[in-house]
């Protein structure tokens, strides 16, 4: 960049990771390919990275209305539940998820299965990266969890979204141990038109089990890169939504997002529910065809 001789900038692409010519941000240290922006020339002005951009959405900081977090999904591809769960209930369901990560880990450790969860891994425990896992706990789904299923906070905003004819496709709590890395930035599914922007189909509740501290890693999020064409240049700043015990953040399965790693001594887990419109199947998260059952120990 010959135009930011005092500047210390990065010789990689913030997008890619490669070299060449660069574009440096006039805000920060981060460059970046012409083409990893969707640009075709040098800006004739300042120029501000991505990353810089003010993001255009603040939580609602006000009391829970769903006509607000409605709108607030609807535009941005996020909104935040204030009031979810009680401290009783988040407890009983962390007093859980430990409980059954503890089984699944000892199962795999003595029956010699380590390297089968790395590369494939199993209906109920799978890695989604190193140290991150994604862990199937089927009580949630049942009578004396009914504060996670039918008499679920979140519901009336879910149906607000999505429309009362709606099911649950998956469940269960992703958790990052301590030292866990950044994830890719990712979508969890694909736009049901090539080209035209259709309203939210399937999405995700996010129910945090402990504080999500930067320290922790949060799940960033790129707001309105859900909206068909935006995915790769929304020309929004990524951000966290730091969300508390008891709060919950419910995001478009179409929006850019990544798992931040964990830089603290504890684990972060997180409950997960993904619920659809009644008609629509999702077979690319979850294929039956393509886990085997966690053995049991005799």
């Amino acid at each position: 960049c010959d135009e930011c001789h005092n500047k210390e900038h990065d010789d990689v692409c913030d997008i890619c990771g490669w070299g060449g010519e660069l574009l440096c941000c006039d805000k920060c240290s981060l460059a970046y390919h012409l083409k990893c922006v969707n640009m075709e020339g040098l800006p004739e002005d300042e120029w501000i990275c991505p990353k810089c951009l003010k993001p255009p959405y603040t939580p609602h900081d006000g009391p829970d209305d769903i006509a607000i977090l409605k709108e607030n999904f609807m535009q941005y591809g996020l909104c935040r539940l204030k009031r979810a769960l009680t401290t009783r209930q988040t407890q009983s369901c962390l007093d859980l998820t430990l409980e059954r990560l503890h089984e699944a880990f000892d199962t795999v450790r003595r029956l010699g299965l380590e390297q089968e969860l790395v590369d494939v891994g199993f209906t109920t425990f799978k890695t989604r990266s190193r140290d991150r896992y994604d862990l199937r706990i089927p009580e949630f789904m049942k009578k004396e969890f009914s504060y996670m299923n039918t008499k679920a906070p979140w519901l009336p905003l879910v149906k607000a979204i999505l429309g009362s004819k709606i099911k649950v496709v998956h469940t269960g709590v992703m958790i990052s141990l301590p030292g866990s890395e950044t994830q890719p930035y990712h979508m969890d599914g694909p736009h049901l038109n090539e080209k035209k922007h259709l309203p939210p189909h399937i999405l995700n509740v996010f129910v945090p089990l402990v504080d999500l501290t930067p320290e922790v890693g949060p799940t960033e999020f790129v707001p309105t890169s859900h909206i068909q064409g935006n995915y790769w240049d929304p020309g929004t700043k990524p951000m966290t939504i730091n969300a508390g015990v008891g709060q919950c953040i419910l995001f478009d399965y179409r929006i850019k997002h990544r798992g931040l790693g964990n830089k603290s001594g504890t684990k972060r887990p997180v409950i997960y529910i993904t619920y659809a419109k009644k008609d629509f199947k999702d077979v690319k998260n979850f294929s039956k065809k393509r886990y085997k059952k966690l053995p049991k120990l005799e």
